[in-house]
């Protein structure tokens, strides 16, 4: 059970804010808010507002003959729409007030109240806590229009509102809850009228039914000595009151002692009866008053681990509850907002919550936010707020606010609720889940084009090869100065590209895993420019390698027939891309180096190939490593996409980035081979 109604009534306050501001958003007669009480299985009635329609409420309890506020709902009205919306936890709306009874009141009585109220429409929102259903809001509306799609949407923001408001005033609340329902529970000592034996060693019950036998008796005490100190006599006949504490061992046959608790007696010299004197030669009538300890100090312990719930529940939150007032200033903070601000509690209240905002832009959302809020209670935004740091600095980061509108019995806007939820993460996760997202599709899609493109090369290589076969004995058996022998050649040089184009197809549609190896970088590329140079009239090819690094050269694992596939093509489109002839455009730069900086460990050998060429456009560089995707009439669309395989097969990363200067720098991150062991000679 959360609380009766006249425990909540001054602890509903911002419950009522929240339905005020229902009321005047909507706009509504009246909302209402029926909490759940496990204990009875019923839905009590507990918060209600209404601004519009008072004396029509009037009028529907006279109908009714009792009053709606603390009404009680069973749970096994199961046809009302207040409890089907709590059990299938949904947003339920009706235009006919039977709907709300579940055939508990008399159709008299409905004709009544639907003469009264008139056409209305109403919506049941269940009020959903972490675990479970705390109640349901009500709110009715003139007219049989309904509520449409959006109005629903603020309906339930409203109402996840309100559950959070409930969890966390029973949160912040239990162990003073605790300690109130202690004290209220706490049995009021017991009494008795003793006196005091005439050698002072114990106390005697003069009351009924306990008459004559001795307290600790009574109390079930080990001794009379626990109440009877040798000097008990001469401090009670001075007036002295005398508190002793003790446990019992046993419990007590008495009503209202739940020993073996610890018990406080407190003792009291009573005057003497005139009409009754004590046979008893002590002459000494004592009062004793027995108050049972056990009781609060469950209540104390119970507090504790409230306490201590409490605190790491707030823990667990994460986000920046921030409470302003109308002015939009903030006025309470819970414990994350130090860690989502980065401020402590003391410097964020009194503070504008525009000074969080990180930029103009941001500050001008916020604003609007704050404008748009009194007309629709509930708002939402994603902007840049600042972040303090330990060091007096400070950092921007992407926040998600909430706004929750609150409202008085006025219907006017006392402030609201801002919630803030840190997106760092989330940013970051999502991008990643993107970036795998379209791996995975990338990769899917090329699994299936790799496997249709190697089935046809397949099938078209093996006539191929026949008409290549064919075309070079029609060749050789013709004359040389025969018109048809260099077309018969021409078929068989056409014959061989389209079969180096079926090789790049079945090359990239079935990759062979190569030994990964220690290969000299250095060495490959020197190697691929000589062959190149032939080919590259009037464009100067240039590599530029540290001196330290030439003696021992650069290694790397990666396979070197591989390395020099993907040399080979890298340096093709840079010559094709290049201007022979022109000084300023003919230049090819090939540089190796060795990167020490910490976060480029898994990949430190760095092979750089820049052209001096027009560069490249954004829109075309997304896309060259696309297979089949080609910016050359003749070409296939392959060798990047080949060269890209390769050296993500070895470990590596290839990217291709424009120059300031102009034209295409290709980098290629391969990951560097140890040195190898060498074994000492024996002696």
């Amino acid at each position: 059970m959360l609380r009766s109604v006249s425990e909540t009534t001054s602890a509903l306050k911002s419950l009522q804010a929240i339905l005020y501001a229902v009321a005047q958003t909507l706009p509504c007669n009246s909302a209402s808010l029926a909490l759940l009480d496990e204990d009875r299985q019923t839905l009590r009635m507990a918060v209600a507002v209404n601004p519009r329609s008072a004396g029509d409420l009037v009028q529907v309890e006279h109908a009714l003959g009792f009053q709606l506020g603390g009404l009680h709902i069973p749970l096994k009205v199961e046809h009302s729409l207040i409890v089907r919306a709590l059990r299938e936890e949904r947003v339920l709306l009706s235009t006919d007030v039977a709907d709300l009874a579940g055939g508990v009141l008399p159709s008299e009585i409905l004709e009544s109240i639907h003469a009264i109220a008139g056409a209305r429409s109403f919506a049941a929102v269940p009020v959903l806590g972490r675990i479970r259903a705390l109640g349901v809001m009500l709110v009715d509306r003139p007219g049989s229009a309904g509520f449409t799609g959006s109005e629903r949407d603020l309906l339930i923001s409203y109402a996840e509102r309100v559950g959070a408001e409930l969890e966390s005033d029973a949160l912040q609340n239990t162990a003073q809850r605790l300690e109130q329902l202690g004290a209220l529970a706490v049995p009021p000592p017991q009494l008795w009228t003793c006196e005091l034996s005439p050698d002072g060693s114990q106390l005697v019950c003069r009351d009924p039914p306990m008459d004559g036998q001795p307290l600790h008796q009574v109390l079930r005490l080990p001794s009379p000595e626990l109440l009877c100190a040798p000097d008990l006599a001469e401090r009670l006949s001075a007036g002295e009151s005398v508190v002793v504490s003790v446990s019992a061992n046993r419990p007590s046959v008495v009503a209202g002692i739940t020993t073996p608790w610890p018990l406080r007696v407190q003792l009291r010299k009573m005057a003497l009866p005139s009409k009754d004197p004590l046979p008893s030669p002590s002459g000494l009538l004592v009062a004793v008053a027995v108050e049972d300890l056990g009781w609060s100090q469950q209540v104390r312990r119970e507090s504790l681990l409230a306490k201590d719930r409490l605190a790491k529940v707030m823990r667990s939150i994460g986000d920046a509850i921030l409470t302003l007032d109308a002015r939009a200033v903030i006025q309470q903070v819970n414990d994350a907002s130090q860690q989502v601000l980065g401020l402590l509690p003391d410097k964020l209240c009194g503070r504008s919550v525009l000074e969080l905002a990180a930029t103009p832009n941001a500050k001008a959302q916020l604003k609007d936010l704050l404008s748009r809020l009194p007309h629709t209670g509930f708002a939402e935004a994603e902007l840049r707020l600042i972040r303090a740091l330990p060091d007096q600095r400070k950092e921007r980061f992407v926040g998600h606010v909430s706004a929750l509108l609150l409202g008085d019995d006025t219907g006017l806007a006392v402030g609201a609720v801002f919630r803030i939820r840190d997106q760092t993460e989330r940013k970051r996760d999502d991008a990643e889940r993107q970036r795998l997202r379209l791996r995975l599709l990338q990769t899917e899609r090329l699994s299936a084009l790799g496997e249709m493109a190697a089935r046809i090369a397949h099938e078209v290589r093996n006539p191929l090869v026949s008409i290549g076969a064919a075309a070079q004995v029609i060749a050789e058996e013709l004359p040389a100065d025969s018109a048809v022998r260099p077309e018969a050649l021409a078929i068989g040089s056409e014959v061989q590209r389209l079969d180096r184009i079926l090789q790049n197809v079945l090359r990239f549609a079935r990759p062979t895993r190569a030994t990964v190896q220690r290969t000299d970088v250095v060495a490959v590329l020197r190697e691929v420019l000589d062959l190149l140079r032939g080919k590259a009239h009037g464009l100067s090819l240039r590599l530029d390698v540290p001196a330290p690094l030439l003696p021992a050269g650069v290694f790397a694992l990666i396979d070197g027939d591989q390395l020099r596939q993907v040399l080979w093509n890298v340096l093709i489109n840079a010559c094709e891309a290049a201007t022979p002839g022109d000084p300023l455009r003919s230049v090819i730069e090939c540089t190796v180096r060795r990167q020490r900086s910490p976060k480029h460990r898994e990949r430190p050998v760095l092979i750089t190939i820049a052209d001096s060429g027009a560069g490249i456009s954004p829109a075309v560089r997304r896309r060259v490593f696309d297979p089949f995707f080609s910016t050359k009439t003749r070409g296939t669309g392959l060798g990047l996409a080949i060269t890209k395989q390769i050296v993500e097969e070895a470990g590596g990363r290839i990217r291709l980035l424009n120059r300031k200067s102009g034209g295409t720098r290709v980098v290629i991150e391969l990951r560097l081979s140890p040195e190898p062991h060498r074994h000492q000679p024996t002696p």
